[in-house]
């Protein structure tokens, strides 16, 4: 089971190139242990992601680009709160990355954790269950229309036409809007290799 789903992993990143990402996107790739993943550097767009509206954990309507994306470091993942495997896993690891930029946290860089189940992921339901993980400021844990989270994660270049939820993926994806540097890599690399990954892409003032 844990071969095929590094095997799924590996096809999915290796497939971003394929899935309608602009050029500047092209160079995501894999990452190692040392927390390094191959990097596209090119102009932002508002072009190349979708401005469609979601709600936060706290019922907040926001903008997909405008709010949440527009001139910040971003990191986002995928999940849904009744997958009882890998999701608490992955947002536990999250909540270990979040304490790593201290004060960053919030200011610099922001956390997206969007749901693939929003028909029963309410802003209610998200809110229990990212109480379990302590989210500071700047963690949106994210719902919304299904269409536009599958437009989102074409973009992303993490769809799967499959409707069997539980494929999803175990994708990070991270970068800086600004500077239109994008990576993507495992969510479950040790916390302290994702921080300093990121933490490069800061521009501090």
């Amino acid at each position: 089971m844990e071969i095929a789903r590094r095997k799924r992993f590996t096809e999915l990143v290796a497939g971003l190139a394929f899935t309608g990402l602009p050029a500047e996107f092209l160079a995501i790739g894999k990452a190692s242990e040392s927390g390094a993943g191959r990097e596209a550097f090119g102009p932002a767009s508002l072009e190349r992601f979708p401005n469609v509206l979601l709600r936060t954990q706290d019922d907040k309507a926001v903008r997909f680009y405008d709010d949440l994306l527009k001139g910040k470091v971003v990191l986002i993942n995928f999940f849904f709160t009744s997958c009882s495997n890998n999701c608490p896993r992955t947002t536990a690891n999250l909540s270990k990355v979040q304490e790593l930029f201290g004060d960053h946290f919030g200011r610099d860089v922001v956390m997206l954790s969007i749901s693939i189940d929003p028909t029963v992921d309410a802003p209610s339901v998200l809110k229990k269950y990212a109480a379990a993980f302590h989210p500071k400021p700047g963690w949106y844990f994210l719902t919304g229309q299904k269409m536009n989270i599958d437009q989102i994660r074409r973009k992303l270049g993490v769809y799967d036409s499959d409707a069997d939820k539980t494929n999803h993926t175990g994708v990070l994806i991270y970068g800086n809007e600004t500077l239109g540097s994008w990576t993507a890599t495992h969510v479950m690399l040790k916390p302290e290799f994702i921080a300093k990954s990121v933490s490069r892409l800061i521009i501090t003032k």
